[in-house]
């Protein structure tokens, strides 16, 4: 019988204790974080990156056909420069924002857990020595939280641009090639003929 008693008064004791108010919005933090996290790694960088050095190559292309005296680019060509230019402008940075942003997730979630397990072993000294305070942690969680929101901005930023690009390449590499197909011919022409 005093087993029960004591069984009920310590679970009332541990139900009262007052859990810390950053715990639960940093949780959901974390389970954010964790989905951007699962997002980035969805990124079927291989593709985008093939398809940014095609780009390239094609943009280098028009450089050296542009600068052959035999060769010339008319006003109906530069509608097709044109998507190729804002193709490319999409996906220049597609490597490093895809490397930043799986840092970024990682450090996130990272720095999320350290500051949960503050709260939950009621540390009072951080690794640099410093006092830990409820304003520590208020401070702290209010960072970590902000910093999950930079981050899903940062993915959403990301994902458009990569989204547009590869439209813009499906939609126009096929004239895209044509042109350059046909001014390589031009050329080929001009050197087979001096």
């Amino acid at each position: 019988m005093r087993f029960i008693a004591y069984s009920i008064a310590l679970f009332l004791l541990v139900g009262c204790v007052d859990e810390n108010p950053n715990k639960q919005p940093l949780q959901a933090a974390l389970t954010h974080a964790k989905e951007v996290q699962q997002s980035v790694d969805a990124f079927d960088m291989d593709s985008i990156i093939s398809v940014r050095e095609r780009l390239n190559a094609a943009k280098e292309d028009v450089r050296w056909l542009g600068v052959e005296a035999s060769v010339e680019f008319v006003r109906s060509d530069a509608p097709i420069i044109g998507k190729l230019s804002e193709a490319s402008r999409y996906l220049k940075d597609a490597p490093q924002r895809f490397n930043s942003l799986t840092k970024e997730s990682s450090k996130c979630i990272s720095q999320i857990e350290g500051l949960l397990n503050v709260i939950e072993s009621g540390a009072t000294i951080d690794a640099k020595g410093d006092t830990i305070t409820q304003e520590y942690i208020n401070e702290n969680a209010s960072r970590e939280i902000k910093a999950v929101e930079n981050l899903q901005e940062v993915y959403d930023l990301s994902e458009h641009y990569f989204s547009f690009g590869l439209e813009t390449d499906v939609k126009n590499w096929p004239s895209i090639d044509s042109l350059i197909t046909a001014k390589k011919g031009v050329w080929a022409r001009s050197i087979a003929e001096e």
